[in-house]
Order: C-alpha cells, then structure tokens, then sequence
C-alpha cells in the first residue's frame, strides 16, 4: 500500500479520532460509548473504524468532495444572480431568489 501524506491539519484530525478509536480498538470499549463520549453518532464511529482498519490513520481524514469546484447551476444563471447582488442598494435575498426562479421558469 503506497504511503499517504497529510498535512498538520489533517494528521491532527485524524489523530484526535484515534484517540476517541483507541478504547474500542485496543480495549474493547463499546462503539455505542465511544459515540457517547465524543458527541458523535454510532454510525460515525462505525466508518472511523471501518476506514481505520482499511487504511490507517490516513482513513480518519475528511475526504475530498467528488464535486468540489463544480457548480449545480447553469452559468446565465449564475451571471443573472451575481448581477442582481450587485445592484445598488442590493436586494434581498429573497427578491434575488424569486427573480431566479422566475428566470428557470422562462
């Protein structure tokens, strides 16, 4: 398995789950407690543990979004919505909104 590389930011936050991991992984500790006591939901601890034992510490990472810099609406709508937010005074977002509405609609 190739080696990964993380930042300080990353292996610090990785590091802070294992330290909530490591009563379940080397002690036996329930997940339903270590849940308890990190504040998150069991479901969370099941994956940390799952990407733990796939991958390592590595696997207790926030992974990059698939989508990340890619925009869900079409261009002339982003364009018609930056302009409007330009405007002097500027419009509440809720006119902004209604307005791009209206622009999908047409």
């Amino acid at each position: 398995m190739s080696r990964v590389e993380l930042s300080e930011a990353e292996r610090e936050r990785a590091l802070a789950r294992f330290t909530f991991l490591r009563p379940h992984l080397e002690e036996g500790l329930s997940i339903q407690q270590i849940a308890a006591d990190a504040g998150v939901s069991v479901r969370t601890v099941q994956r940390w543990v799952h990407s733990y034992r796939e991958i390592g510490l590595a696997g207790l990472t926030r992974k990059p979004r698939a989508d990340h810099g890619q925009r869900k609406l079409p261009d002339d709508l982003v364009r018609l919505i930056e302009g409007l937010a330009l405007r002097r005074p500027p419009p509440t977002a809720a006119a902004v909104c209604r307005q791009a509405v209206n622009f999908e609609k047409n």
